[in-house]
């Protein structure tokens, strides 16, 4: 399986060093799933709508490897509870463009699967394919319940000018 997604800077809001996502279970499914040859990527992207020629939707020089596992398990054991992915390498996002990550793996059982919820994200926000292939099988506009976890970048300032800004 490869799973393409663009998360918007718009709903992302600040520079920030992600790291680790974590993905809201739905009802369905198992409350485990083993991936085989699991790897996680993150850059940047220029488009809020996505090809399905996963290599286009990269902004050249920033697709990042963040996480990689020849057998990579994870669960969330309740639904509706969070579960997270901790990457192996933090990526630090910039604040102003769009975040694409790409998760593929490839699937030799049964077990290969978590069940996540979705919301409508408008346009062709995912991109969903075979794992392998260059070009993915359909765009759909269902967007994961996704958190980005890390430290918000903040600006320094002295002491002086945050007293001042709240007068």
């Amino acid at each position: 399986m490869r799973y393409q997604v663009v998360v918007l800077a718009s709903d992302i809001g600040d520079a920030m060093g992600i790291e680790s996502i974590s993905w809201k279970r739905s009802v369905g499914g198992d409350p485990e799933g083993t991936f085989k040859d699991f790897k996680v990527y993150m850059g940047l992207c220029a488009s809020d709508d996505l090809s399905v020629e996963y290599d286009s939707n990269w902004m050249s020089g920033t697709k990042l490897l963040v996480l990689e596992s020849t057998s990579y398990t994870n669960g969330a054991p309740n639904p509706n509870d969070w579960f997270d992915m901790i990457l192996d390498t933090p990526y630090w996002y910039n604040g102003e463009d769009n975040l694409l990550f790409e998760i593929e793996w490839s699937s030799s059982s049964g077990d290969d699967a978590l069940y996540t919820w979705h919301w409508n994200g408008g346009g062709a926000r995912c991109v969903i394919g075979s794992y392998g292939n260059s070009t993915g099988d359909y765009t759909e506009s269902m967007v994961p319940h996704l958190k980005l976890n890390g430290t918000l970048s903040l600006e320094s300032t002295t002491f002086g000018a945050v007293k001042a800004a709240f007068r």
